[in-house]
């Protein structure tokens, strides 16, 4: 316990060395980037993409906390196929590695957001050509457990290349976890996308990564067969509304619109993601989700039908586990996610079995 409690004053320090980048870093206006901000599993995708406390075998998960790097995710490989929008295409591959020399945990993983061939036209409109646009990062991290407690980093090469237009940086997370030792419970907190970005295109203001700060906790209520997630993500902006003024308005006295008035628990609200497993076998779950700032920004109507809720599945096969997940963003359109994870040695039978139930 002495260890973990010095871990922990190392991690509380570089919070303190930090805070001041963090200040520094605005988080308002547009990201550059945003796909960082994409789920890497499928799993990810059906609790509602925020959570970083939900353990599992899938080495990608290292990509949403590197706390989340350890044994559990030794000698596994896993890849994530995302059809996104308009007929874009998110992959992500991940492989882990236990080292038994220090107990800890590295993973690698590439992220890779592909929007296509585009024809290139002249100022008239004339088709003078084609090119490809891309957005991709490269991930290493690393993650040591001490008792309950498990810290990790990761460094990241980011970059997206439009034509002849490319924006390139580092950036990095680092996070910890604690897991009871004896009840089914994980609290953590990560910062995510702490770097910079360098840009050639001209005339443009200074590129911004999308940072965010989450804390969350993961637990299994006592003799209940379902496991909860919430997580408060972008805490480092407290105010995440955006009212589109043709949508959102009221009038005053003199019939002039006025945007519409944003109290202080719809705000909270909006940093707020919530999801379920439910334990249905110890090889087969269901997982559900929901998140708030996605359903308020995308719904069209005041019900706005399933925006901002997932859903999906996650099924174990001797070396394999195989997760759907879908995210519904407006009615009748969302994405969906398909992650294969792999063990390249004796499977996952050797690996724990969800906690029984306690008598």
């Amino acid at each position: 316990m002495r260890r973990a409690g010095l871990c922990f004053l190392v991690l509380t320090l570089l919070l303190i060395v930090t805070s001041s980048v963090i200040m520094a870093q605005s988080a308002g206006g547009r990201n550059k980037l945003d796909f960082l901000q994409l789920p890497a599993q499928a799993k990810s995708t059906a609790l509602g993409n925020n959570h970083f406390t939900t353990s599992g075998h899938d080495p990608a998960l290292f990509l949403q906390s590197p706390a989340l790097l350890d044994s559990n995710m030794a000698d596994n490989v896993s890849i994530n196929l995302m059809p996104y929008l308009a007929d874009t295409k998110f992959i992500s591959l991940a492989y882990s590695k236990g080292l038994k020399r220090t107990g800890g945990t590295w993973a690698v993983g590439l992220q890779y957001l592909n929007y296509g061939t585009m024809q290139e036209t002249d100022d008239i409109g004339n088709v003078i050509g084609e090119f490809r646009a891309a957005d991709y990062g490269l991930s290493a991290g690393y993650g040591h457990t001490i008792g309950a407690f498990t810290l990790g980093g990761t460094a990241k090469l980011v970059g997206s290349s439009i034509e002849s237009y490319t924006v390139w940086g580092l950036a990095m997370d680092w996070g910890g976890v604690f897991r009871h030792p004896r009840e089914d419970l994980t609290i953590g907190f990560v910062l995510k996308n702490l770097g910079f970005l360098k840009q050639n295109f001209s005339g443009i203001s200074d590129p911004v990564l999308p940072l965010d700060i989450r804390a969350g906790v993961t637990f299994k209520p006592l003799y209940m067969p379902i496991r909860f997630s919430a997580t408060a993500h972008h805490l480092n902006r407290f105010d995440m509304v955006y009212n589109d003024p043709n949508l959102f308005f009221t009038y005053d006295t003199n019939g002039n619109k006025i945007p519409r008035k944003v109290g202080l628990a719809e705000k909270l609200g909006r940093h707020l993601s919530l999801g379920a497993e439910i334990l249905i076998h110890q090889n087969f779950r269901v997982l559900l989700g929901y998140d708030h700032l996605r359903r308020q920004e995308l719904r069209l109507t005041d019900r706005g039908a399933l925006a901002g809720f997932s859903f999906g599945a996650w099924l174990r096969v001797k070396k394999f586990e195989i997760s759907y997940g879908r995210a519904q963003y407006t009615p009748g359109f969302g994405s969906s996610s398909l992650s294969i994870v792999m063990n390249l040695k004796s499977g996952f039978t050797k690996y724990y079995k969800d906690q029984p139930v306690k008598k």
